[in-house]
């Protein structure tokens, strides 16, 4: 019972139990779904990964009592990541389709130009 104390295990089911299945680091929270708010976490100034991530969390629109943070690990209810990872995607697809459409622009304004010195 002692070993399972010390490496944790009773107390991830304990949280299991209260029903936040899962979870993750905050390094790779932050990592991971900062592209859904970079303006919560300022570029160039450290912010130490647990304060991140909470900031993060908390500037999107997201119910508080839908996550807890632990000392070492940001813990979700069931289907919150899920939810998070649909929002990270369509923001991701929201930035691709854009360096995709200013590539394309660029590549038409490229080859208008060369038709117009041909003339």
């Amino acid at each position: 019972m002692h070993q399972l104390r010390c490496n944790g295990v009773l107390e991830g089911i304990r949280i299991c139990r209260k029903g936040f299945p899962n979870r993750i680091l905050y390094g790779d929270f932050r990592q991971r779904y900062r592209i859904l708010n970079p303006a919560a976490i300022p570029e160039g100034q450290f912010i130490d990964s647990r304060k991140g991530a909470e900031k993060l969390l908390g500037s999107l629109d997201i119910d508080h009592n839908q996550y807890k943070f632990g000392h070492t690990k940001v813990f979700f209810k069931a289907g919150l990541l899920g939810l998070l990872e649909e929002m990270r995607d369509e923001r991701l697809s929201r930035i691709i389709t854009r360096i995709q459409a200013q590539s394309r622009g660029q590549l038409m304004r490229i080859e208008f130009k060369k038709i117009v010195e041909r003339r």
